[in-house]
This record gives C-alpha cells, structure tokens and sequence, in this order.
C-alpha cells in the first residue's frame, strides 16, 4: 500500500495522524512510486468549516468521489475508490488541531471487476473529481513495472476488515438557524421520540439503536447523549449541549449533530425517518434564561 499525501512520502499509521493533526487539505504531493493493481491513501481535503478547505460539505462518501489516472502513453484508466473516512489528531492534542479532520479516501489501482488496469510505466497523474470538492485534485506519480494487489487494510485483532467501519454512517443532520443578536447561547436541550424500539442484547438489556452524535465543535462545548423506551411506544433520544462561555450567533453550527439510524443499517432514508421526530428544542443564555428566536431543523446531510 502506498501512501499519497502532501507531507510524508510512506508509514500508513504515521501519514493519518499526520493529516488528522494538521487539518489542512492535499494541495501538494509529493510523487510515489506505485504499481497497478496497489492501494493508495490520498488526503481529499480539511472537513466542512475549516481554513484552508477543499469542501464546503459535512460528509464526503466513497460515490462521490471518481478517481482516473493518465499514464505516460496518455491513456486515462478509471480506478476504484473503495472507501472514503476522516481522521482526527488525539483529542488532547495542542491548539484547535484536536476539532479538525482530515478526509481520506482509498484508492485501489483496479477497474470495477478488481482486474488491475492496464498502465504503461513512467510518469502519470492521479486526477480525482467530486462535486462536494471545490477543486479537482491532479497528483503526479510513477507507475512501475509488474502487478500488485489491492491492500487487505485488515486489523490485528482476527485479521478483520474495519475500513468499512470507518465510513461515515447514514444519518440526519440537526442543525440550528436565526439571529440571537448579541446573546449567546450556554446551553440547549433536544428532545427526540423515534419509532424504533430498543432492542436487546445477549444479556437481556435494551439498548436503543438510535444514537445522537456530535459533529465537530470546540471542546469547550459540552455534549450528553442518551436514549430510553418511551411507555407510548419508540424511543426517547435526549441531548443536551453546554458552553460556559457562550456560542455566539454566527457560530450556531457548533450545534449541529447527526442522528445516526444506521449502526445496525436499518433505514436505508434516515432523514425522512427522523425528519418529524424532533419533539423539543429548548435553548437557554448564559444566564440560564430560555432563548426564544432560534429554528431547528432535522435534514440531509450535504
């Protein structure tokens, strides 16, 4: 497997937390060696909000990146991206590096049957296109003679393939709208009822299958997740989002989370499964008076 990022030239491990704790988006590469038929890591850009950024989007998926290479004789062959995830530095880490991503995407040097693709050797670029990047990505490589395979990318732990665990889930996106002018926000509390049931584990427990999870934002903001049956039937999803010193108005995507309906892939349309599931949304100042003024609204994910 071959690494493609615009600070280390090979080390997998060292290349992710390399990208995660700078944040910042693949606007140079150095060239690597590759042959076809190999995997290879490429950062696509920072995430949503960040500075600099190649993309204006919360969630980037593998069908929404394609990917080409023009080799030496000047032929373009389709390769496969095969998965697409972001990476975060430790969440101790210094600074801001610990809220910001990086997005990855792997590339295996295969057509869509997983035959290596036929590429004459030497110089050739590695030309990846999405409509959720703000530019197009042309990275130089060499193609060198032989045939490799795709990286099994499998964990130590029963030589389980995780990559597909790493891709963003299907879910909805809570995000919050207005003008609070020069108040700022300390706290809100949602309030869910969605009418999936808990179900129960090997141990004769219920648990809730549906998960409130928080998108990034600054560590001072605080976050609690928890779900219960509710006696009319469904499940009870409450979150509850705190900061002491205050978000203020043109931060309010500081707020927003994902409803996630997918970890035991159930709902094939999570937002039209959650859309009317919002019962509440109560947010209070730093005073710890209720602020009026603010829309909540349950929708796609871009």
């Amino acid at each position: 497997m071959h690494i493609l990022t615009p600070w280390w030239k090979r080390g997998a491990l060292v290349a992710l937390a390399t990208l995660a704790l700078a944040g910042c988006t693949s606007m140079a590469t150095l060239s690597l060696a590759v042959r076809t038929g190999d995997t290879v890591i490429v950062g696509l850009s920072g995430e949503a909000g960040q500075f600099p950024t190649n993309t204006g989007h919360e969630i980037i998926r593998s069908g929404d990146v394609t990917a080409r290479v023009t080799d030496s004789g000047g032929n373009t062959r389709n390769v496969t991206v095969r998965n697409v995830f972001r990476v975060y530095a430790d969440p101790t880490s210094n600074d801001f590096a610990a809220d910001k991503g990086q997005w990855l995407a792997v590339i295996d040097f295969v057509d869509g049957s997983g035959n290596p693709v036929a590429l004459s050797t030497g110089p050739a670029t590695l030309n990846i296109q999405s409509p959720k990047l703000t530019r197009d990505l042309s990275i130089s490589t060499t193609i060198l003679a032989g045939t490799g395979s795709p990286h099994p990318l499998t964990g130590a732990e029963n030589e389980l393939n995780k990559l597909p665990w790493l891709a963003p889930a299907q879910q909805a996106l809570v995000t919050v709208t207005g003008n609070i002018g020069n108040q700022r926000i300390g706290a809100v509390q949602y309030v869910f009822n969605v009418p999936r049931e808990p179900v129960q584990t090997p141990s004769g427990n219920p648990r809730s299958v549906i998960e409130g999870v928080k998108l990034v934002s600054p560590r001072s903001v605080s976050f609690q997740s928890w779900s219960a049956p509710n006696p009319a039937g469904g499940t009870d999803l409450n979150v509850v989002m705190t900061a002491p010193d205050g978000i203020a108005g043109n931060r309010l995507k500081d707020l927003d989370i994902a409803l996630v309906a997918e970890q035991l892939r159930f709902e094939s349309n999570p937002t039209a499964y959650f859309r009317n599931s919002l019962q509440s949304a109560t947010f209070y100042d730093i005073d710890g008076d209720v602020l009026n003024g603010l829309t909540v609204t349950v929708g796609d994910v871009e």
